[in-house]
């Protein structure tokens, strides 16, 4: 097995830390907390630019291809979730 860099690490925490940020705002707050979800969309986007980041030095295409959809979606996702919540607030 492959010994993990550290920036991979570091990705790997940031990701699991936005998914736990998630989580306890759907636990104790029915996701309704808007604090935590800009917190959450913040993390998960980081995460996401750090996984493309590292997979660029990669050698496998899959995964650079792999990568670049995961950040698309996730960017996408933030935006558009972002947009939401502004409409919501007026």
């Amino acid at each position: 097995m492959a010994k993990k860099s550290k920036l991979n690490r570091v990705s790997n925490t940031i990701n699991f830390v936005g998914i736990a940020v998630e989580g306890f705002n759907w636990y104790a707050y029915q996701s309704k907390n808007k604090k935590l979800m800009y917190a959450s969309m913040t993390i998960s986007s980081v995460g996401a630019i750090l996984d493309f980041y590292t997979a660029l030095k990669s050698p496998r295409k899959f995964t650079k291809v792999f990568s670049t959809f995961t950040l698309a979606s996730t960017l996408y996702t933030t935006a558009k979730r972002v947009k939401s919540l502004r409409s919501q607030s007026k």
